[in-house]
């Protein structure tokens, strides 16, 4: 049996080049996941208000909202994109750095995109039964008989012409 040398447990002193990379790694990726947990949070206050306008708005109202989630919806994914190599490349420089409320701030995040995907289901599911109560009410509409049928004074709108020449 060969005999292993203890395990060095001084800690390790890196360049300070390495640690300035690793600070900027460190730094930009928090700010990041801040940046999302606030579009998060304010994704969330507008499928609030989009709740109330779909269950009592008018239809111009509906689709306002929906366009402002739609922007909202986009800015999350912009910072998504850039979040995920962040992610890998803060994974990678910085596995061994302290923790730095890393952790606590994606748990959070993770929680409000839980709580967004459910209240997004949440208000499709509104909007799908308040667009069958409007087909139901255009049918309704279409199908009156009195709107079918006209005046009898409506018959002849046309212009007449009378001979008043002697």
């Amino acid at each position: 049996m060969a005999n292993k040398a203890p395990a060095d447990t001084s800690p390790v002193t890196l360049p300070s080049g390495e640690i300035k990379k690793r600070a900027a790694v460190l730094k930009r990726f928090k700010e990041l996941l801040i940046e999302q947990r606030e579009r998060f949070r304010s994704y969330i206050d507008i499928l609030d208000k989009q709740k109330d306008v779909i269950e009592n708005g008018k239809t111009e109202d509906i689709l306002a909202q929906v366009e402002m989630e739609e922007g909202v919806a986009a800015g999350i994914t912009a910072v998504q994109k850039v979040l995920e190599p962040m992610r890998f490349l803060y994974e990678n420089v910085c596995s061994d750095a302290k923790d730095s409320g890393i952790s606590e701030i994606s748990s959070a995040l993770e929680n409000l995109q839980q709580e967004t995907f459910q209240r997004v289901k949440y208000n499709k599911d509104l909007l799908e039964k308040r667009m069958i109560l409007i087909r139901d009410e255009l049918k309704n509409l279409r199908s009156n008989p009195f709107t079918r049928r006209k005046s009898i004074y409506a018959e002849n709108q046309g212009a007449t012409l009378f001979d008043i020449s002697g």
